[in-house]
């Protein structure tokens, strides 16, 4: 059986043409790199590499192989990662970035799912704007993430994504709050708007929304508008996922409002982290959760 040790040096002989070279990159002498091959070739049972005056030329033989041991190496390296973490008893952590709107209901009835104080699993969460949850996920830091996304930036391995209509919260003695078809921004226009910072307050402006339009009130996220409305009054523009969260718990009728711009949302993961069996099996549930309330829109008249 080849050790995980040969592959890495065959690996590292073959893309730097050179038996120093290789050993240079690996932190190994050239006489360690060279009993390596060695060994590699007699389990092989025919010559890998032609030795020359500078550097050695791959077999015939050794190109196949490579093939195989490329398809194959990712494994490899996830199943050490994964006995590394085991050893350091990583199996019980969950490292997770998302916004807002992820953490009111769909991110803890995941956990709750995945039975976090029963089986003792420590959770490193942060809530945090989209830019920085994607900045985080960059660095390498998070296991799992949930942000509002337009374009997926590179060097993010997309799990689950979609699009989501926005909805308005309309308080159930309001005239708008007694049916629960699609409204169009022309049923808003007599009304006081509390939009979302970004394409929902713009679109509001360009299409001359909202009784307030001339003194707009916006706030950054759905939360956020959702308290400025109770305080200073207004409809409240929201993300799908808190429009469900706050239908659960408070009276009043979410409606779709079908002409403004789709919310974009995303869960991903950085590539190059190795996720654990924790990580899979929270990221399941989330996704799960996620197509709960895509399932809850399905109920109104889109």
């Amino acid at each position: 059986m080849f050790t995980q040790k040969q592959l890495a040096v065959f690996r590292a002989v073959m893309q730097t043409g050179s038996v120093s070279a290789a050993g240079r990159r690996m932190n190994l002498s050239q006489p360690s790199v060279s009993r390596i091959l060695g060994d590699l070739e007699r389990q092989f049972g025919v010559p890998l590499f032609q030795r020359k005056s500078k550097g050695v030329s791959p077999t015939p033989e050794a190109e196949a192989f490579l093939e195989e041991v490329e398809r194959n190496y990712l494994v490899l390296t996830n199943l050490e990662e994964a006995a590394a973490q085991i050893a350091r008893k990583e199996r019980g952590t969950l490292s997770i970035a998302t916004i807002t709107a992820a953490s009111l209901e769909i991110v803890p009835s995941a956990l709750a799912r995945l039975q976090v104080a029963e089986k003792n699993i420590k959770v490193v969460w942060q809530v945090k704007s989209s830019k920085w949850v994607l900045d985080f996920a960059r660095s390498g830091t998070l296991r799992t993430g949930f942000a509002n996304v337009l374009h997926m930036p590179s060097g993010m391995r997309v799990l689950h994504e979609g699009t989501l209509p926005h909805m308005c919260l309309v308080p159930a003695e309001h005239p708008l709050g007694a049916q629960r078809t699609p409204l169009s921004l022309r049923d808003l226009r007599p009304y006081p708007i509390i939009g979302l910072l970004g394409q929902v307050a713009d679109e509001l402006a360009v299409r001359n929304v909202g009784a307030n339009i001339h003194s707009p009130l916006t706030a950054e996220t759905s939360l956020a508008a959702i308290t400025l409305s109770q305080h200073c009054g207004g409809l409240p523009i929201v993300d799908a996922f808190t429009a469900h969260y706050w239908h659960q718990n408070h009276d009043g009728q979410p409606r779709i409002v079908e002409d403004l711009p789709d919310y974009r949302f995303a869960v991903f993961e950085p590539l190059g982290t190795s996720a654990s069996l924790i990580d899979r099996e929270f990221q399941t549930y989330l996704i799960e959760e996620v197509e709960k309330i895509q399932a809850w829109l399905s109920g109104f008249n889109c």
